[in-house]
């Protein structure tokens, strides 16, 4: 397991961060062998969300019940908006919420801190400033040790961190947006969101640690489309059909899988990258953990991407 370090956190994360969403809430000894095995190999953080609801918690309670608190760092995330059209009941990034929601993932897991919280959405009409004042807030409570953004454009991030370098209190960690050798040409799901080009040459100079989320295009690059059809609304452009072909045909020379090279592809990107990682069984997280090996230099980055 390959390891990296974010801003205003002192401890070494790993490059796979684990998502709860696969384990299975009801069968405890499926999901704590999963969660055994990825710590086993070095693995260190757990990826939830308030919005995944509360069974999740739940179970990460009695796995911490079970393995004790530290056994894994928690990557907690709340603020989503309603699905729906914009409006008063839409919007979730209010201060209410906020405490509402890191107090709420807390009395799930019976844990009494996140290491991490990030909101799951941004609502660019909120003032950057009040959103980094809350959450200084509830740092300073020992409820949160750091925090980010999941699909917040980079711009919003780098304005919350000059607001808080100003005014003496802690920035942004985090940013975990969709970082994909696929780039999606619609949302997949409402405020989803990837990097752009403004936002990865941002990300390059490694001032936040980047956490992406759905490196392999949500089951495009395992040719799920048949499956999905949303893989397809979403994924199904002239451009990343010949990414695909590109891919697939570097990964046949390599001796590594199309979805292995797909992650790797993400994980060497320039900057400071984290990978979420939703493995359902032992042996594709071992898949995952051998795609975090590989090395692809510059010109293989560029060619998987640009045909160049």
């Amino acid at each position: 397991m390959k390891y990296g370090t974010i801003p205003h956190f002192d401890k070494p994360i790993s490059r796979l961060v684990m998502g709860v969403i696969p384990l299975p809430q009801n069968d405890d000894e499926k999901a704590f062998e999963l969660l055994d095995a990825y710590r086993a190999a070095g693995g260190n953080t757990i990826d939830n969300s308030y919005h995944y609801g509360e069974g999740f918690g739940l179970l990460m309670g009695r796995y911490y019940a079970a393995r004790g608190e530290d056994a894994l760092f928690r990557f907690d995330k709340g603020n989503h908006h309603h699905y729906g059209r914009p409006g008063d009941e839409w919007r979730q990034v209010t201060k209410e919420v906020m405490d509402q929601q890191i107090r709420g993932n807390l009395e799930r897991a019976k844990v009494s801190y996140s290491d991490f919280y990030v909101l799951h959405r941004d609502d660019e009409e909120v003032p950057i400033g009040e959103i980094v004042e809350w959450l200084n807030e509830h740092l300073q409570a020992g409820r949160i040790k750091a925090f980010g953004g999941s699909n917040w454009k980079a711009s919003r991030i780098a304005a919350a961190n000059e607001y808080a370098a100003k005014h003496g209190l802690q920035g942004f960690s985090i940013s975990s947006p969709n970082l994909s050798l696929a780039y999606p040409r619609d949302e997949m799901w409402t405020g989803a969101y990837a990097a752009s080009p403004e936002d990865r040459a941002w990300y390059a100079n490694g001032e936040v640690g980047v956490f992406s989320w759905s490196s392999g295009g949500g089951g495009f690059f395992a040719r799920l489309e048949n499956d999905n059809a949303d893989i397809m609304r979403v994924y199904g452009s002239e451009d990343n059909f010949a990414r695909r072909e590109r891919l697939e045909s570097l990964a046949k020379e390599k001796g590594v899988s199309p979805t292995q090279l797909a992650l790797a592809w993400t994980l060497n990107q320039p900057g400071n990258i984290f990978g979420l990682i939703g493995p359902r069984n032992v042996e594709q997280l071992q898949d995952n953990l051998q795609a975090a090996e590989i090395e692809l230099t510059p010109e293989e980055l560029s060619h998987l991407e640009f045909g160049s």
